[in-house]
């Protein structure tokens, strides 16, 4: 059974077009050589026109690529796979099998990734410059302003109280010196970023009954900043690129990634017992943000509101954790006075901060 072929002799690039001989025992060339179907080593096999490429495992470099006329359907083709379906690949369970073991390979090590990718996370997230972690949260913080038109909230007055609040919550061991802010927006809500960036939004600082309230929610964000959250919650989110986007990537993208972020409970737990030491350290009651969970957990579940849009979304509200706040209150605040971190006039001059900038 004549057919075309390509043959190539291994030691130059030049393809010769020859017929050749199909038969029970094997493929013989023009000058009489047969290859045995035992020795002949399938390549390739082009399940479009059909072709097929070999090569023998007695030979040292040459190729032969048969050509049919018919492709798939050539009775010449359709003979070399009756002969054995290792010869062109057509085999189902050949098909299935490599399927099977590729699948299965890929699930392997999605599972090996899943179970090393936390350590590979803080490995990659403890080498990379404190720089670049306070630039990466410039980026977003000043991107997300972009992003949703917000405005940061300046007044000399509430400056002033914000410092002393911040200052009164001292944690020990931070990687980064607290940048703390107020931005215009109604959201119930409070960010941190990389680089020691918290954003505490109007809407949270509204809602906030005390300064004492604020503090336990600056403690809780200066949590995730000392265990370095918010960093790898971006490397979680946006892979092993985010430390080449610091400064040539889409920081609008990066904004609308952390704004949307949400911390594991192990991260939350983290934060919370950090806060918690913190205000202990700094003679600051926790009943503040304990008050302050619990009023904000009663208007979510009240709130036919809060089914578009949950308060505290990035950080959720738990019955773990505020057991958690009230064990510590009741182990450890019991007959205690406690610092006052601002004065009344100090605290109304804070929750004004955002009124004095539409007025200025």
């Amino acid at each position: 059974m004549k057919v075309e072929a390509h043959y190539t002799d291994g030691l130059t690039a030049e393809r010769h077009v020859i017929e050749v001989n199909i038969t029970s025992e094997g493929i013989i060339l023009p000058s009489g050589v047969r290859w045995d179907y035992a020795d002949i080593e399938l390549m390739s096999s082009d399940k479009t026109d059909g072709r097929l490429i070999y090569k023998n495992k007695e030979l040292d470099g040459p190729g032969l690529s048969l050509v049919f006329e018919q492709g798939m359907n050539d009775p010449a083709r359709d003979y070399l796979r009756r002969i054995s379906k290792k010869l062109t690949n057509d085999s189902s369970w050949h098909l299935v099998r490599w399927q099977v073991i590729t699948g299965a390979a890929i699930i392997g090590l999605m599972f090996v990734f899943y179970a090393l990718y936390p350590y590979a996370n803080r490995a990659i997230v403890a080498v990379i410059p404190d720089s670049w972690a306070m630039k990466a949260g410039d980026w977003v913080l000043d991107s997300l302003y972009t992003e949703y038109s917000a405005n940061t909230c300046r007044s000399d007055a509430g400056d002033k109280a914000l410092e002393k609040l911040v200052q009164g919550v001292q944690m020990k061991g931070l990687p980064y010196d607290l940048r703390v802010q107020v931005v215009e927006h109604n959201q119930v809500n409070a960010l941190t970023a990389p680089g020691g960036r918290i954003v505490i939004l109007n809407g949270l600082l509204q809602e906030s009954e005390s300064a004492g309230e604020l503090a336990g929610i600056v403690a809780h964000e200066a949590g995730h900043v000392y265990y370095k959250h918010p960093m790898q919650g971006l490397v979680n989110i946006l892979g092993f690129s985010i430390v080449g986007s610091f400064f040539g990537g889409d920081a609008a993208s990066i904004a609308v990634v952390a704004l949307s972020m949400s911390y594991s409970r192990d991260m939350e737990r983290q934060a919370d017992k950090k806060a918690l030491e913190t205000l202990t350290e700094n003679n600051i009651s926790a009943s503040g943000i304990l008050g302050f969970f619990e009023r904000m957990n009663k208007k979510d579940k009240d709130s036919v509101a809060a089914e578009l849009q949950k308060l505290f979304s990035t950080h959720p509200l738990s019955e773990e954790r505020m057991s958690y706040i009230a064990d510590h209150i009741e182990e450890n605040e019991s007959g205690k006075d406690f610092t006052s971190l601002l004065t009344d006039q100090e605290w109304q001059d804070l929750k004004d901060i955002c009124k004095s900038s539409d007025e200025s």
